[in-house]
């Protein structure tokens, strides 16, 4: 064992003390670094929609300018159709959707009560063991629903109240569109120039790998959305727009989304009649048929190429890691590890010839 001078001692202390100190300082600022760090996140939250917002209207904007029209037009041209759309559709659908969420949020009771008595006609055919387990099922979909529509009714009146940043969002996202070759070309001189020509290829094998796949499945849950709103209607289930949303919402989620998204529904319907709980399952499977055999291959195509048993284990993990929000950011982060695993692995034979 080698014996310390004086020297390295007060080294050695003096470390020690400056980390201590650090770590003292750091614990009592964290009420601060919190109050910045979401003051930051507040901030940041129209410059990240409006980037997203551009990022999924860039290739149709491309496609505009390949037409013959100036850039600027051309996303005028998008904006008008794009933004149109979207403000009619808030401005006509969204007092209906915010009257079906408080019509579903007080029929919550009524609804525990009618599977509670009928749970209670089924209780005098089923051993007693599983009583507890049948109640607290109950008791968690419940909360579950009564949490969701809460979430669902906090962020609906936080959209209103941040009516002038949603205002922002608009500009932001069409000076990004404008400026996006110079932004990229920025953004470029940021980076090492050792690292730049690996870094940008990587990101643009990103953006083909993911970027067609995403806006593929925000295509798909709309039509989803719009037919099983329309089928919902038809069959005359309460609250149609809100479960039609929901169903389009959770077919992000690979295989699991359709029974997540059908349950609700499904459980409405069946206090209905028989009858109408059929009727929702069949329009349900009749969906999923026409989503996987037309819609899916002509939207989406073979972009992302995962074999389902991996679709499957990153689902599962995600879902472990952060529940339902996980499971949507699943198949996006699979892809983003998988094209880095691939660069990297041809960068490694590249540097070994």
């Amino acid at each position: 064992m080698r014996n310390w001078t004086a020297l390295q001692w007060m080294k050695g202390l003096s470390i020690s003390l400056l980390l201590f100190l650090n770590g003292y300082l750091f614990y009592r600022l964290l009420p601060l670094i919190g109050t910045v760090a979401q003051f930051l996140l507040h901030v940041a939250v129209p410059f990240l929609a409006a980037a997203i917002i551009a990022y999924l209207l860039h290739p149709l904007v491309g496609r505009v300018q390949r037409i013959g029209l100036p850039r600027t037009i051309a996303i005028l041209s998008i904006y008008a159709l794009f933004f149109g759309v979207a403000g009619l559709t808030l401005y006509k659908g969204g007092p209906i959707l915010l009257h079906e969420l408080r019509g579903l949020d007080d029929d919550l009771t009524n609804y525990q009560k009618i599977y509670q008595t009928n749970v209670d006609h089924v209780y005098g055919s089923t051993p007693e063991a599983i009583h507890d387990q049948v109640n607290e099922a109950l008791a968690r979909i419940r909360s579950g629903l009564m949490q969701s529509g809460e979430r669902v009714m906090d962020w609906c009146s936080g959209v209103v109240q941040s009516f002038l940043t949603l205002l922002i969002i608009p500009f932001l996202s069409f000076y990004i569109l404008k400026d996006a070759g110079s932004i990229r070309k920025h953004s470029q001189l940021l980076i090492p120039e050792r690292w730049r020509q690996q870094t940008v290829d990587l990101c643009s094998e990103m953006d083909r790998s993911i970027g067609k796949y995403i806006r593929g499945q925000l295509t798909v849950c709309a039509i989803l959305a719009v037919m099983a709103t329309i089928g919902l209607w038809i069959l005359k289930v309460p609250y149609p727009i809100v479960f039609g949303l929901f169903i389009g919402s959770t077919d992000l989620i690979p295989y699991f989304g359709p029974f997540i998204g059908a349950a609700p529904a499904v459980l409405v319907a069946a206090t209905k009649s028989f009858y109408s709980m059929a009727g929702v399952v069949l329009m349900i499977i009749l969906i999923q048929f026409l989503e996987g055999s037309v819609i899916e291959p002509l939207v989406v195509g073979k972009s992302a190429e995962i074999h389902p048993l991996y679709i499957m284990l990153a689902v599962g993990i995600g879902g472990d890691l952060a529940g339902i929000v996980g499971m949507l950011l699943a198949i996006p982060c699979f892809i983003v590890i998988r094209t880095c695993w691939r660069h990297l692995n041809e960068r490694f034979r590249f540097i070994d010839k």
